[in-house]
């Protein structure tokens, strides 16, 4: 048996908020300081989730004690404040036909018709009934009221019984479900049944009709507009049903799920590019779904279809299904399209409808089919130069010799910045021949200085934001020259970081490579053999799909099993128990695709695999994979080191820019101490940030004005570059899992 318990929805905004603020902060409660951990999202969804109690929590216990060490606004606290769950004994639950699940009675008076099971504090049951068993600290016993003994004791602990009316209606639900009168639509049809009819019969009346009953018949009302009241009596009690009828449902129900943009930069150059990312909410915990992505562009339509991860998650353009449409033709397509018309949807839950146009601005890119390329502006063709792949932190030259089989970066040369604008000299075309290696060409690391100019062949701090922008913001003919284009601006992007933020951070950073915990889990796992039983032996086939299918399990089991691995591992007996049954059930499973095969012996063999662990084993694998996930060695590198926690708790997977940039200005003001000078204003901390979160946003502000904070304050460069690494990785990781 487990206790399940419910909060009602609020409202929408607020619930976005509340969602967005816990989730950032990996809030998972405590409730009266004695459950088990309940995630924020199963705090929100309206839905019933598990209660595990360690204890009987006291009657004077807050219901979220712990709220006070989670920082969000007060507006959002005093919501949190209205929410009430009452588990002061004595619990009474009127159990359902079937003996699976009781629901809680509230109020004294009860009907003699059901039966009630009864949680006590262990130890203290009504004498002369036997517990059934335990569930957590309360012991639980069965009253069947039909029985005097169990009269006596519902009497004692305040009940009335009585065996009154009992009736039930079939038919569709009312339009909202908490309404205190319900509410049907003008013409449904509302069938009563009775279910115990005293020999007298049942009388059923409404408004001037009315009708007998015998224990066969049922009655079938017409639900007509305005207020009624249906009245049934066995002769010595009556029973009111009132009800309303309505032409139009009163409420619209609950949105499952929903698809928005993360960034703002809806273009076709960014979709081609990869940097359109997109938050899948929903309103519970959901898995198994699958995002579907349909492109209709100068008349052509095309579509794929790939496996999303539990949601909430997001996904980008660089990803699953996006790769698989934006092919050389497609890609050729979409380029000379003035704007194309893209539908994300999630099975039949939800979809989401965006016109994306080509990006406006004062000079583009002509291609003609002969191959050859211009650009070109409202007043008429511009010069442009070459970057070599071999040299990316080049500035753009002329070249005389077209003969070079190897990626190159078209770029503006000379532009007149008061004319075209700043952000035009980053309009900038890919081009790779069609046949090459896809590794990286060999590229000559260049000097790199710590100023914001440097000289004598020696790259400075605003020559590589320049490289890094042009790269990063180019266009791609092929696909082949997207996947160079990419490599390239991965490596700007280390040279980049080195300047800013150190060699070491460099090193670290490398050398943790993408992690997402899951996969980070089963790699471990895979590797180590942990989670597997050592005396059932598999093909390395075998082994690679038992973890897989355990990891899935656990992810099931535990969605929130990460905000509980920590120091002190928030993990009860009954958890880890728990973890080791999802790692059997991997082999049951497993069995079943055999015996499924018709290999019988074989699965039987496979089937006797029962793998455990101690708990201390499963928290050494799970805070090292957090450890990793995490990115414990760049946090380490964090100044002032008390400040990193506060950043390392965060989910940055589906934060937006500005919200990342309240969460780097908050950390800013903790951490003045270790500034040089006084705390960066927001608006420099966000281009900061952009630079490796979303450098079409970067381009378009004062990217140059904060360059200076940027080689003044390693700190602060230190703290963007975490949070954007981690806002990157997270949303990589959860778009293709």
């Amino acid at each position: 048996m487990t206790l399940q318990a419910a909060f009602p929805q609020v409202e929408a905004d607020l619930q976005g908020k509340l969602r967005r603020a816990l989730r950032r902060r990996r809030y998972a409660a405590r409730l009266w300081g004695v459950s088990g951990p309940v995630p924020s999202e199963q705090l929100l969804s309206g839905l019933p989730f598990t209660l595990k109690l360690t204890s009987v929590p006291s009657e004077v216990a807050e219901l979220f004690p712990d709220l006070g060490q989670v920082e969000i606004d007060q507006e959002l606290r005093d919501v949190l404040a209205t929410f009430e769950l009452n588990i002061a004994c004595p619990l009474l639950f009127a159990v359902d036909s079937d003996e699976e699940i009781g629901r809680r009675v509230h109020g004294p008076s009860i009907s003699g018709h059901r039966k009630y099971w009864l949680l006590s504090p262990s130890g203290e049951g009504p004498s002369g009934f036997a517990a059934l068993r335990d569930v957590g600290p309360y012991d639980c016993y069965l009253l069947d009221p039909a029985e005097e003994i169990a009269r006596k004791v519902l009497r004692e602990l305040g009940f009335h019984v009585h065996f009154g009316i009992s009736v039930e209606f079939a038919g569709r639900p009312p339009l909202e479900r908490d309404a205190p009168v319900p509410v049907f639509v003008v013409g449904d049809q509302r069938t009563v049944v009775p279910r115990r009819v005293p020999p007298e019969g049942l009388s059923v009346q409404l408004d001037d009709e009315q009708v007998h009953l015998s224990s066969d018949d049922v009655v079938t009302v017409r639900v007509e507009r305005g207020d009624h009241t249906l009245r049934v009596s066995n002769g010595s009690e009556d029973r009111d049903y009132t009800f309303r009828g309505t032409l139009a449902p009163r409420s619209v129900p609950p949105t499952i799920c929903s698809i928005e943009p993360r960034f703002g930069d809806l273009t076709v150059q960014a979709f081609l590019r990869g940097a359109l990312e997109f938050a899948v909410e929903s309103f519970a915990p959901l898995d198994g779904l699958e995002l579907t992505v349909e492109i209709d562009a100068s008349g052509r339509r095309l579509f794929a279809t790939a496996p999303l991860g539990p949601l909430p998650c997001s996904v980008s353009s660089e990803q699953e299904p996006f790769a698989t449409l934006l092919d050389d033709e497609t890609r050729g397509l979409l380029a000379r399209s003035p704007s194309l018309k893209l539908r994300l949807s999630v099975g039949n839950l939800c979809s989401h409808y965006m016109m994306l146009e080509q990006r406006v601005r004062p000079c583009w890119w002509q291609r003609t089919d002969d191959g050859t390329i211009a650009l070109t502006s409202e007043v008429g063709m511009l010069p442009f130069g070459w970057v070599l792949a071999t040299t990316p932190a080049a500035p753009p030259a002329p070249e005389l010799d077209d003969s070079h089989e190897e990626a190159r970066l078209l770029a503006p040369i000379g532009l007149d910045v008061s004319e075209h604008g700043g952000v035009a000299e980053f309009t900038t075309l890919c081009i790779a021949p069609s046949h090459a290696r896809l590794g990286l060409p060999a590229i000559k690391k260049p000097i790199l200085t710590r100023r914001r100019y440097a000289g004598n062949g020696a790259l400075g701090l605003e020559d590589m934001v320049e490289s890094y922008l042009r790269w990063s913001l180019a266009e791609s003919t092929t696909f082949i020259a997207e996947i160079w284009r990419r490599q390239i601006a991965a490596v700007l992007d280390g040279w980049l970081t080195e300047i800013c933020c150190g060699e070491e951070w460099v090193r670290r950073e490398a050398a943790l490579g993408d992690v997402d915990p899951w996969e980070e889990l089963a790699r471990d796992c895979d590797e180590t053999g942990f989670g597997r039983d050592s005396y059932v032996e598999l093909s390395r086939e075998d082994e690679v799909e038992v973890t897989r299918i355990a990891i899935r399990e656990i992810r099931s089991e535990f969605p929130d099993l990460w905000a509980r691995v920590g120091p002190l591992c928030a993990l009860s007996q009954e958890d880890y128990e728990a973890l080791d049954l999802a790692c059997a059930r991997a082999y049951t499973e497993l069995a079943d695709k055999y015996r499924n095969k018709g290999k019988e012996d074989f699965a039987t063999g496979i089937a006797e695999g029962d793998p455990g662990a101690a708990p201390d084993d499963w928290d050494s694998v799970l805070r090292r994979v957090k450890s990793t996930a995490e990115l414990q060695p760049l946090a380490e590198m964090l100044l002032p080191s008390d400040t990193a926690h506060g950043l390392m708790t965060l989910e940055p997977s589906m934060m937006t820019l500005d919200e990342l940039t309240e969460e780097l200005t908050a950390w800013a003001r903790s951490a003045r101490r270790a500034l040089s000078g006084s705390v960066p204003p927001s608006d420099t901390l966000k281009v900061i940030l952009a630079l490796w979160a979303e450098p079409e946003a970067a381009a378009s502000l004062d990217w140059r004005r904060a360059l200076d904070v940027l080689l003044a304050e390693r700190s602060v460069a230190r703290a963007a570059r975490y949070l954007a690494l981690r806002s990157r990785r997270a949303a990589r990781g959860s778009s293709s899992r």
